[in-house]
């Protein structure tokens, strides 16, 4: 059969219409595809802008420790802190929403946006995985984070340390905000250092001095800044079986003192085991090794001397006289190590063989120092420190007393 030359034109015609047909079609649907993925692309860079713009930064951190709140005995005076409040300020232009708060990458179960110490906590916001903190454009909040002994205590306040429910606050601390555009911010608290020097100033008490034990803390560093200065100083001044033996914990007398420069006037002669405490404006804490101070019989000088003559009848018609000084310290205690006491030749108006059995003494525990005439009779100076010369007068042995 022949094909007329109409049919074959139209065949052609057809296929070029298909033809047509299919480009555009393609070409429509890699436009659309093309179109697409612009859009991703966009809305991708969009994300990363807006991941790139949040900034949310810690202010502000401030610890609490509240015994009577949390009935956790003995952690007032311990170095730990039962809550925390921080500071989330928001400098982006857009809201800032957050999904959780780690320390030290454990993150609390919730927090909330008022103390347990706030008289409205009843009305406060809880705040957790399902609930989450938005905190507006350029805005800021304070949120709280409890630790609680018991769980029985408040179930929803649980933070999710299956140890100690409380912190150390004398070690590193990091703290992160997770956003929901998963940004982290986070800051690291570290406690401060406590680094002191010790020095002995001396006070005038008349005739004598006093030796002041000075204590300086000003060279103590903090990342944040100091605000308070404790002083612990533990004497081992009666200490079995010696003086300082830091094992007779029984015998250990502790004082206290406050202060970047603290003058002490120790209680005892020492000697002293000095540790310092500091704290800076967030809470943290820092501890010193303990360092020793020597014992020093000037930190509790001797104010009073007694010295009077005394007679003792030994055998019938025959008697010791002689010079007898009992010595008291500033406490009105005898001293705790012998004091040398000497004695010299004040006058001999007989211009007889004066003599004494002894020109120095040392006293005993009672404080009591003496020396016998031997021979003759006169004055006898007693001396010692800086304190002025006394004269006792005395009589020789074989006169009467």
């Amino acid at each position: 059969m022949i094909r007329s030359k109409n049919d074959m034109g139209v065949s052609v015609i057809v296929g070029t219409l298909l033809l047509i047909l299919i480009t555009v079609t393609a070409a429509a649907g890699l436009a659309l595809m093309i179109s697409q993925m612009q859009k991703d692309e966009m809305n991708r860079q969009s994300h990363l802008a807006a991941v790139a713009a949040e900034n949310i930064t810690i202010l502000n951190v401030a610890f609490e420790n509240n015994q009577t709140e949390w009935n956790l005995t003995g952690i007032q005076n311990s170095q730990n802190w039962s809550s925390v409040r921080l500071t989330l300020v928001n400098l982006n232009t857009a809201n800032a929403i957050i999904m959780g708060i780690a320390i030290n990458d454990h993150y609390a179960v919730n927090f909330t946006d008022k103390s347990r110490t706030d008289p409205s906590v009843s009305s406060r916001n809880i705040y957790n995985s399902t609930n989450y903190l938005t905190i507006p454009a350029t805005g800021s909040k304070d949120v709280y984070i409890d630790f609680v002994a018991n769980a029985t205590d408040d179930p929803t306040e649980l933070i999710d340390y299956s140890e100690a429910q409380y912190f150390p606050i004398n070690n590193l601390l990091n703290i992160k905000i997770l956003t929901s555009l998963t940004n982290f911010f986070e800051t690291i608290l570290k406690p401060p250092n406590p680094i002191f020097q010790t020095s002995t100033d001396t006070e005038n008490l008349g005739p004598i001095q006093r030796t002041v034990l000075v204590l300086d803390g000003s060279e103590s560093t903090a990342d944040n800044m100091v605000v308070d200065w404790n002083w612990t100083i533990n004497s081992s001044a009666f200490t079995w079986p010696n003086p300082g033996n830091w094992t007779d914990f029984s015998n250990q007398n502790m004082s206290f003192s406050e202060g970047k420069i603290t003058h002490i006037t120790p209680l005892n002669a020492g000697p002293f085991s000095i540790i310092l405490k500091v704290t800076d404006n967030v809470g943290m804490t820092g501890v010193s090794e303990p360092e020793v101070v020597p014992a020093d019989q000037n930190y509790v000088p001797i104010v009073n001397l007694n010295p009077q003559p005394f007679c003792i009848y030994s055998i019938p018609g025959s008697n010791q006289t002689g010079v007898l000084v009992k010595m008291v310290n500033i406490n009105g205690n005898p001293p705790v190590k012998p004091i040398t006491v000497n004695f010299a030749v004040g006058s001999n108006p007989y211009n007889t063989n004066f003599e004494f059995s002894n020109y120095s003494s040392e006293t005993d525990p009672t404080g009591t120092a003496w020396t016998n005439i031997t021979s003759g009779n006169g004055t006898i100076n007693v001396i010692y420190g800086t304190f002025p010369a006394i004269q006792v007068p005395v009589k020789g042995p074989m006169d009467p007393c």
